[in-house]
């Protein structure tokens, strides 16, 4: 059977692979140049690796130096050895004011400003006057004191005439209850001041004595009939009233000067603790202690000035009044800091809170950028309890000595918090590790100026120790100092190879 194709379907399978050609062409051209960078590539690589490979064998493993170099370098090497490693993490921080030594010095009333001492910048000591408030306020209060003073003293000289009064009394009650005469009473206590119980205790004694007379004369008559046993009765009656009302006479004077005594003293109590209230309230207008014996109080145009004093040594940061101003309670007149002491504070990330080890009064290390990474001692004031949510962090606060006047508040600083507990681990000095095309090393002096390079791998870092994880023993001697010339000696001779 013969197919007859037409020349229009020639002609359309002819036109569809003129049109695939140059797709084909193209892949093949893609294809083709694919492989040749790949092997380019891979020839690239291989050279790289090779001439790696020669360059770490042509460095030598040992170095000997001469007897010169060794003189010259004067290289000191120190035994590998198991120290306590911690690690520290370091956070970022601020240096702030010492709180309880940067205050606003306020106004502890209303007043005019009658003298302003000091100006922005100025340094003071503790205790000098900044200036001179003058209030009707603290003048009634100093006058409230002067009152109160008044009443001690006259409560305090109450008390002491009962006192008097009471002793005396005893004394006379004393020679009462002897049976002295009224006449040798009368001349011991002419003088002697016994209040108002003199009369009752001296008329009832009396009494008692001219009836107990009376009784003792009549009595023998009764005998010879010249009285009556009526009369003697009469007399034994009157003697034994007579008798009763001296006692209660001398057990109501007893008790009513002792009783005066205690109520006069209890006025002089009442008396001081009003004085102390009147005191305290001085005080608080004035915002400090102040010394009772050296105000002066006599002086009554003095009493509505009152002087505002540094409560610590400081500098004026800022001066908010001037003279002849008005202030109202509470107002502050400057700002007085201190900045011998300040703190830093960091936060400690959630990922780190178990592991920080501090506790107050351990000490951590503080770099400050602005002072070409100058390293400052603190002493850990809190480690708090809150989590801040806004950074999910907890506050560290330590004290920074600035006795050196170099920090300012508000400076950047690095704080290094150590973390975890110590670890005892084979350790060399930072300065013995080394460095070349990403392998750590170091050189063991092998004595006689032999010095063989070993590669390490470290761990954790202090300090003053580095942590060895492998390539050493304990024992082995270490180059500390001059580690580095060596080290470059050996990359000579490697280049020299």
């Amino acid at each position: 059977m013969v197919t007859d194709v037409s020349p229009s379907k020639n002609q359309g399978l002819l036109k569809g692979l003129s049109q695939s050609i140059p797709t084909i062409l193209v892949l093949l051209v893609m294809g083709g140049g694919w492989l040749a960078v790949h092997e380019l590539s891979t020839v690239a690589t291989s050279e790289e690796e090779h001439a790696q490979e020669e360059a770490e064998e042509s460095i030598p493993a040992t170095l000997t130096l001469p007897e010169g170099k060794l003189n010259a370098a004067q290289f000191q090497s120190e035994p590998a050895q198991v120290q306590p490693i911690k690690h520290f993490h370091v956070v970022p921080g601020r240096i702030h004011y010492d709180e309880a030594k940067h205050i606003e010095v306020k106004a502890p009333m209303d007043g005019i400003l009658s003298e302003v001492m000091i100006m922005p910048g100025d340094h003071v000591e503790s205790g000098q006057l900044l200036a001179v408030l003058s209030s009707p306020e603290i003048g009634q209060a100093r006058a409230t004191v002067v009152k109160r003073l008044s009443e001690v003293t006259l409560a305090e000289g109450v008390l002491q005439r009962e006192q008097t009064i009471e002793g005396n009394l005893n004394q006379l009650l004393t020679m009462l209850n002897n049976k002295s005469s009224v006449t040798a009473i009368e001349s011991a206590f002419k003088e002697i001041d016994l209040g108002s119980y003199r009369l009752d205790l001296v008329s009832a004694y009396t009494k008692q004595g001219a009836a107990e007379e009376r009784l003792a004369r009549i009595r023998p008559l009764s005998e010879s009939g010249s009285v009556t046993g009526r009369s003697i009765r009469d007399l034994e009656s009157e003697q034994q009233i007579a008798e009763a009302e001296f006692r209660t006479a001398r057990d109501q004077s007893r008790f009513g000067a002792h009783r005066a005594t205690l109520e006069a003293e209890a006025t002089v109590a009442e008396a001081k603790r009003q004085l102390n209230l009147a005191w305290q309230g001085v005080e608080a207008l004035m915002g400090q202690k102040i010394d009772q014996r050296t105000m002066e109080l006599n002086n009554e145009a003095a009493w509505s000035r009152l002087e505002i004093r540094a409560p610590f040594a400081g500098t004026i940061e800022s001066r908010a009044y001037t003279k002849d101003e008005r202030v109202m309670r509470g107002d502050a007149i400057a700002i007085l800091a201190n900045t011998k002491l300040l703190s830093v504070a960091a936060s400690i990330r959630e990922s780190d809170w178990a592991a920080v080890s501090v506790k107050p009064g351990t000490k951590i290390s503080v770099s400050v950028p602005a002072l070409d990474d100058r390293v400052f001692e603190a002493d850990v004031r809190y480690f708090g309890r809150e989590v801040q949510t806004n950074t999910n962090s907890v506050p560290l606060v330590a004290a920074l000595d600035n006795s050196e006047g170099l920090l300012r508040p508000g400076m950047f600083v690095r704080v290094s918090v150590p973390v975890g507990n110590h670890r005892e681990t084979l350790s060399v000095k930072p300065d013995s590790v080394l460095q070349h095309e990403n392998q750590k090393f170091v050189f063991v002096d092998q004595s006689g100026g032999t010095f063989q390079r070993v590669d390490v791998t470290t761990g954790q870092a202090s300090d003053e120790w580095v942590e060895i994880t492998g390539g050493l023993t304990a024992g082995q001697l270490v180059v500390t100092h001059g580690a580095f010339l060596l080290k470059s000696e050996l990359l000579l001779q490697g280049e020299g190879d």
